[in-house]
């Protein structure tokens, strides 16, 4: 990786939510919950390094108001009835569930062995546990991280499996990978409604912002931004919690009701950053680590489709340093792209 880069996450994906119902309206019992399947590539933007691909499933529950008193995410979720957002009658809680792996290559893929402050070869699995608490004017959402780096993830026989799908050339560095390590992170994230004009079944807009935290072996910081979405039927949600550490709601809370549904959304963040596993190398052994920034600048569009109970969303991302401007530079940013299919079942 080239110095003051930092590999990006995928951490601004823009999806469905809540849907026509309010807030302090009985909640019904439409769906049981959707499952989604997300690819993250930086092949549609001509680069081939840093965070170059990653894969994920999530599964994310209906209002846990729905279930009867014995099922397993209303206990769940009955178990954190200490925290005041999850008693509020104006909030309506959700877990997910997230299983992803991320792969990270040095800026040269080509080199058996990368120089010194180059991005070090890491592979990522995690497991993500959120509760998301949601209102009319405000989101939390508190997240458990649990996983590891290192060979054991399997990240280099995935992306050379990706890698011979594209006709990329394949990566020589693996063998300089981090060392296997646990990953315990701890995340919160909190978004909050501006402005919203947008009446049901009519084109609308809103506006809203984020701002949170991470703590763990994995991500130290914090990050605060904007969002702005406009279409038709815009869902009463708040689009996505952009940690730069990988925490975001990657499904819909609820399905457009059996009607099309399109908008599209710009997001901008700003991040401190105090550490970063798959740049800093491992905690507790030696191990190569890359040169970065510590405070970095997003920008994140794309469009959310959706139709019955599937949504199809798609998203172009880039990273970059906001110390030196020679970051503006190809070069020395971070792009990449994801797609994301979700149904919904019940």
């Amino acid at each position: 990786m080239p110095p003051l880069a930092l590999p990006s996450s995928h951490s601004d994906m823009d999806v469905p939510s809540v849907g026509r119902f309010a807030f302090d309206e009985p909640v019904p019992e439409a769906f049981i919950g959707s499952l989604s399947l997300l690819f993250d590539n930086d092949f549609i933007s001509g680069n081939d390094n840093r965070y170059t691909n990653g894969m994920a499933f999530a599964w994310t529950s209906a209002a846990a108001a729905t279930y009867g008193e014995k099922n397993l995410h209303r206990r769940i979720v009955n178990a954190f009835s200490f925290l005041p957002m999850v008693n509020a009658a104006n909030y309506r809680n959700y877990l997910q569930f997230v299983l992803r792996m991320d792969v990270y290559t040095a800026s040269d893929i080509s080199m058996p062995d990368p120089p010194p402050g180059d991005h070090p070869y890491a592979g990522v699995i995690y497991l993500d546990s959120s509760l998301i608490s949601m209102s009319r004017v405000a989101s939390h959402q508190l997240t458990l991280r649990l996983g590891f780096v290192g060979p054991a993830a399997g990240a280099a026989d995935m992306q050379r499996w990706v890698h011979d799908i594209i006709g990329s050339p394949v990566p020589e560095g693996w063998h300089t990978q981090l060392d296997n390590e646990p990953i315990v992170n701890l995340f919160y994230q909190y978004s909050q409604r501006l402005l919203r004009r947008a009446p049901a079944d009519r084109t609308g807009f809103d506006f809203s912002w984020s701002g949170g935290a991470g703590f763990g072996n994995y991500y130290i910081g914090g990050n605060v931004g904007l969002l702005a979405r406009a279409g038709y039927r815009l869902p009463d949600n708040y689009g996505f919690t952009p940690l730069l550490g990988g925490v975001e709601s990657l499904v819909g809370i609820a399905p457009p009701w059996k009607r099309f549904q399109i908008y599209a959304f710009l997001a901008g963040q700003s991040f401190g950053v105090l550490r970063w596993l798959p740049t800093d190398g491992n905690t507790f052994t030696d191990s190569r680590s890359g040169d970065r920034d510590s405070w970095f600048a997003s920008l994140s569009g794309g469009v959310v489709v959706g139709y019955s109970r599937v949504f199809l969303a798609y998203r172009y991302h880039g990273l970059l340093g906001m110390t030196d401007p020679e970051n503006l530079r190809t070069e020395n940013r971070n792009d990449f792209g994801t797609i994301m299919f979700t149904v919904f079942f019940g």
